[in-house]
């Protein structure tokens, strides 16, 4: 098993992102405080999908589609 955790930097105050996150969060690019500051790195939005037939009336949610979408960051503190 390897221990080889890549050392990442923040895309917005450069602050080394310790190696619990990276591990945990993958597809980080934000320290802790930045994701706090702009609400995470990643936008989640959620569909309800409509199983019912077509030109039917009765509106039958049968399932949920969620779609991940990378926040966009400026970098640089003002």
């Amino acid at each position: 098993m390897s221990t080889d955790i890549e050392t990442r930097r923040c895309e917005v105050c450069d602050a080394v992102i310790p190696p619990e996150r990276v591990k945990a969060l993958p597809g980080t690019w934000l320290c802790i405080e930045c994701s706090e500051e702009h609400g995470g790195d990643f936008v989640y939005t959620a569909k309800q999908e409509n199983l019912g037939k077509a030109g039917s009336l009765k509106l039958n949610y049968g399932g949920v589609t969620v779609t991940k979408k990378r926040r966009v960051i400026r970098k640089g503190r003002g």
